[in-house]
């Protein structure tokens, strides 16, 4: 698949040998119906934003290629696999599934939505219940919104604390920490992976 291309798929580990040398992760955006997940994934991969909102029926994936400078300043190619899980109630076995072997989660909430902050803890107990030592980062989206917003910073900082996460205000619309919260991902993600790779073996 092409850099920045969505599709549909119906398996997680659907990757065959496709010529990339390099580091390839798989990471799942969670949340609740509407908050923005798919309009994330096509801003960061293909820069663009739709104002009609359309429902994830299932799960959809992107790829993305990135370089990713590595703690001692190497640049290292990593490919992300990035799956959008529909946040419907229905798909809870689906997403469990397709989270299964990821390597990170980006859990997201609507600040216009306070039901979608709440409901953020059961998000996070989901995805480490399958994925116990897979790092979780946080995303506020639509805070253009401001108008609007009904969740302040200060609750998302709580809860960054709560997930000892990392936490960014994302925008789809305006691009605003989108490339950010993806890139520090991918920094976080490939600095595990390399760690793991130096342990001694048990």
């Amino acid at each position: 698949m092409t850099d920045g291309n969505q599709t549909s798929d119906t398996s997680p580990d659907a990757s065959v040998s496709d010529g990339f040398e390099g580091y390839k992760f798989r990471m799942v955006l969670l949340g609740e119906a509407a908050v923005g997940k798919s309009s994330l994934l096509r801003r960061y991969t293909e820069n663009t934003f739709d104002e009609e909102y359309k429902q994830t029926i299932g799960t959809t994936f992107a790829t993305k290629d990135v370089d990713v400078t590595d703690s001692e300043g190497e640049v290292r190619k990593v490919r992300l696999n990035i799956w959008d899980m529909g946040g419907q109630s229905t798909y809870r076995e689906l997403r469990r599934q397709f989270m299964k072997g990821a390597s990170a989660a980006i859990i997201i909430y609507d600040v216009t939505r306070p039901e979608t902050f709440m409901a953020m803890n059961n998000w996070f107990e989901s995805f480490k219940e399958v994925c116990p030592d897979s790092p979780v980062l946080i995303g506020a989206n639509k805070v253009d919104l401001v108008d609007k917003r009904m969740v302040p910073a200060q609750p998302g900082k709580m809860l960054r604390d709560w997930f000892q996460s990392e936490y960014f205000e994302t925008s789809a619309k305006t691009g605003d920490a989108v490339i950010d919260v993806f890139s520090r991902t991918a920094e976080i993600v490939l600095a595990k992976a390399l760690s793991e790779s130096k342990s001694p073996m048990m």
